[in-house]
């Protein structure tokens, strides 16, 4: 929704911009003015001093609408109407220098004719009287804004007004929601911040942040199902950042579950700070993060630079700190109903009940595609289910428990009770479309749900097979009482692929990544990668044996003579690759020869490379055969150092096969990196092939990772490929190092 155009074109109709909102007259005389005290309302809740500050902007004791309207359908009079509509018992104050009263309430000339200074001030006023306004409420005392015109100026002057307002702000330590925003709804405290008319909202668990002003809208009132803790369209967060918002979400104790909408992330190492607190907390975080296709690969000099992108430092940050990741708002709401039930999901799969046998493998199917395991159902549990089906139906799960329907009630009760109660489920679910709110038999299929819910620790929901229905009752009753209704079986699914994922990274046990090197080694590369100069290859393979990874006997040539020496130490058969500098991929110059089980052929390739590409060669004893990976690192503007493993070799960029992680890491979390590579299962035994080692491959990422964290500020990007992984181990075969450049 694009927030300042509608302020634009609407606050026009409701204020005068020529006359000026200042009375002339100066300070009021009352000595309470002055000094800006109000009488505080008792505080409900202590909150931390990182979040105390914003107690103004989210709990105010008083508000002032500058720009208020009687004028229908203009951003002035929904504003004021929204914020009386929050029902709090606060003062609250129209402003504008054409009216006496508005709504019922008395209106005032400007900010300096208020009775007190306002808590907070909803700038409802276009572009050109921001700077103004401003600086008003600042001198007047009033302690926090809302501002929803985009503070951008046609021929405007730098600094910028953006600049200008957020300075100003900073320095007065004035929290603003804003610029450019649809402001803000906090239910349990009734305030409606926004000119958007939702009416009173009923507060609930979800805390919801969105960078999209029409989610905003879309989210916060359409569907009386989901309910809130915090609603806000934080806009260009000019001074309160979407990870204020985080903090103040968890401090003040009502949010379950956090769903996050980011275009970006202004306030990285707050928002770091946020995701730990809720990490804590044990307060889950499912977030849609925008711009994924957003690439930096034609500036990268690595392969890891050209396969990872922008969007990967979220990815990494949302792996170490167990962030839900959606990928559209359906999967982001019914997930986040899901996550914030008091109930958890427990180990085991999916316990469903259906009253459809073909709606049962349209289930399974989905749950097949997205990877949401099927409980399997013991002995016990096929006994119970043959006892209460009707005949002809099969005792397993999911259960078609339909039949012709009769005693459907009881047989659906039991069926769902005992595929919940099963040692293998972890969570419950019933498929049924509810779609008359005036029919008995949705009213009895909803009370089924309530009943299981009620006698399990394990979680149960209930769904549609479709995202579509015509009543709401059901749905809205059964969420507020602990049993989410959600719609359409590929959302229920997602969301319980989530719920599963929370569970598991909660299950994780402390981060134990191998121990470093020595300081002194440490402190030697730090001051080799400080002075910017590219690494040779035998460099970067001294690097990493350092940190103990694994790499192959190997010396830098520069004639006939000195190859011919370092062939009497270096076991054969070997490979041979130029060394020249400024060469970053050997392979696109034709510039490495392997397998050379001679000294004759050792030396003719030596010649041709020599001849071509330059004197300077590695030679390297040929490792074992085995499946081809990658390590890589890169430098993220934002969140540092950014790890990648992924498929290696020549098809490294072709197959863009990659998993992201922020350093360190453990083996226990890099083999579950390994996992989710597409060519995971080449790593088994494959016909005559061995299986790798995964234990001391994962090692062997875990000791990258110490790397990645102990040296990851200096490096730009750097390049383990191949990694070759086999039956004996992993060895490191090839090295690219490019330290930051200074300055």
């Amino acid at each position: 929704m694009p927030a300042a155009n509608c302020v634009q074109d609407h606050q026009s109709l409701a204020y005068d911009n020529t006359t000026p909102l200042t009375s002339g007259q100066g300070w009021p005389a009352s000595a309470a003015f002055v000094q800006g005290t109000i009488a505080h309302m008792p505080s409900q809740t202590p909150l931390s001093p990182q979040s105390e500050w914003l107690r103004p902007l989210l709990e105010p004791r008083s508000i002032a609408i500058v720009g208020a309207s009687d004028r229908v359908g203009s951003i002035g009079r929904t504003t004021l109407a929204q914020t009386l509509a929050g029902s709090r018992n606060v003062p609250i104050y129209p402003v504008n220098p054409r009216q006496t009263e508005l709504l019922g309430q008395t209106c005032y000339p400007s900010l300096a004719e208020l009775p007190e200074p306002a808590d907070l001030v909803i700038f409802a006023v276009a572009n050109q009287m921001i700077e103004e306004q401003v600086d008003l409420a600042i001198r007047t005392g009033c302690k926090a804004g809302v501002i929803f015109a985009s503070c951008y100026l046609e021929g405007d002057h730098e600094p910028l007004l953006t600049e200008r307002v957020r300075t100003r702000m900073k320095a007065a330590r004035f929290p603003l929601c804003g610029a450019n925003c649809m402001g803000f709804f906090n239910p349990g405290h009734g305030v409606n911040a926004s000119w958007y008319e939702p009416g009173k909202l009923e507060a609930g668990p979800i805390g919801l942040i969105s960078h999209s002003g029409t989610l905003f809208i879309t989210l916060s009132a359409n569907d009386p199902r989901y309910t809130y803790s915090l609603i806000v369209s934080p806009g260009q967060e000019l001074v309160v950042t979407a990870a204020d918002y985080m903090h103040y979400m968890l401090d003040a104790g009502q949010t379950r579950v956090m769903a996050l909408i980011l275009e970006t992330v202004r306030d990285p190492a707050g928002f770091v700070s946020a995701l730990e607190k809720a990490q804590a907390m044990d307060v889950p975080v499912v977030a849609i993060k925008v711009g994924r296709t957003e690439t930096s690969a034609r500036l990268a000099k690595s392969h890891s630079g050209a396969i990872t992108g922008n969007d990967a430092a979220y990815e990494a940050l949302f792996e170490r700190h167990g962030v839900m990741r959606a990928h559209n708002v359906d999967e982001m709401i019914a997930a986040a109903a899901v996550l914030a039930m008091p109930k958890r999901a427990k180990q085991g799969g999916v316990a469903a009940v259906l009253d459809s046998g073909g709606a049962r493998g349209l289930f399974l199917d989905l749950a097949s595609d997205i990877g949401v395991p099927i409980a399997q159902i013991n002995k016990a549990t096929e006994q119970k289910l043959k006892d209460t089906l009707e005949y002809g139906l099969e005792p397993v799960n999911p259960v078609d428990a339909w039949g012709t329907g009769n005693d459907f009630e009881r047989r659906f009760r039991d069926c769902l009770q005992a595929v919940t109660d099963d040692p293998d489920a972890g969570f419950g679910i019933f498929l049924s479309d509810v779609t008359n709110d005036t029919d008995a038999l949705c009213g009895a299929i909803a009370q089924v749900t309530l009943d299981v819910a009620a006698r399990t620790e394990k979680p149960v929901i209930m769904a549609t097979h479709w995202g579509q229905m015509h009543g709401r009752r059901y749905p809205i009753e059964l969420t507020r009482k602990g049993a989410p209704y959600l719609d359409g079986t590929q959302n229920v699914l997602l969301a319980v692929k989530h719920a599963f994922a929370y569970r598991d990274f909660r299950a994780l046990p402390k981060l134990a990544p191998p121990r470093k090197p020595a300081a002194e080694v440490i402190a030697r590369w730090r001051e080799r990668l400080g002075d910017g100069r590219e690494l040779v290859e035998a460099e970067g393979l001294a690097l990493l044996a350092d940190f103990g990874i694994a790499v192959p006997a190997s010396a830098t040539v520069g004639s006939e003579a000195e190859l011919t020496k370092a062939l009497q130490t270096i076991p054969g058969p070997v490979a041979l690759k130029t060394a020249m500098p400024g060469i970053h991929h050997k392979s696109d110059v034709d510039g490495v020869r392997l397998n050379l089980k001679s000294r004759e052929e050792a030396l003719a390739a030596y010649r041709d490379l020599a001849d071509r590409l330059g004197p300077q060669v590695l030679v390297a004893e040929m490792a074992k055969p085995g499946v081809e990976l990658a390590l890589g690192l890169v430098h993220d503007a934002q969140f540092g150092p950014i790890m990648i493993v992924g498929a290696g070799g020549t098809m490294i960029e072709v197959l863009k096969d990659r998993r992201v992680a922020l350093p360190p890491l453990d083996s226990l979390r890099a083999g579950k990196l390994l996992d989710r590579l597409k060519l995971r299962s080449l790593l088994d035994e494959h016909r005559k092939r061995p299986a790798a080692d995964m234990g001391k491959l994962a090692d062997t990422i875990a000791r990258f990772s110490v790397l990645a964290a102990s040296l990851g500020d200096l490096i730009e990007e750097l390049d383990v490929n191949p990694l070759i992984a086999g039956a004996s181990g992993a060895v490191a075969v090839d090295a690219l190092v490019l330290p930051k450049q200074r300055g």
